[in-house]
């Protein structure tokens, strides 16, 4: 009887969650170092770049991201 108001939900919370990743990239991608990009990902924020764990010692800018 609630399969198909469950499966709706499921389906706009995906979908909430794809849109608020790729804001967060675009937000994170405008304050992080030259040589740091963020995109979105199916787990959330993928940070790319070089040396990035190095990156995150040295970096004040880096040091509020959380690698995992």
């Amino acid at each position: 009887m609630f399969e198909r108001l469950v499966d709706r939900v499921e389906a706009r919370a995906e979908q909430y969650a794809r849109e608020r990743a790729v804001a967060l990239a675009e937000e994170a991608g405008a304050k992080l170092p030259e040589g740091v990009a963020a995109e979105a990902a199916p787990e959330g924020v993928r940070l790319i770049g070089r040396s990035l764990r190095r990156r995150f010692v040295l970096e004040p800018a880096l040091r509020w991201m959380r690698l995992l």
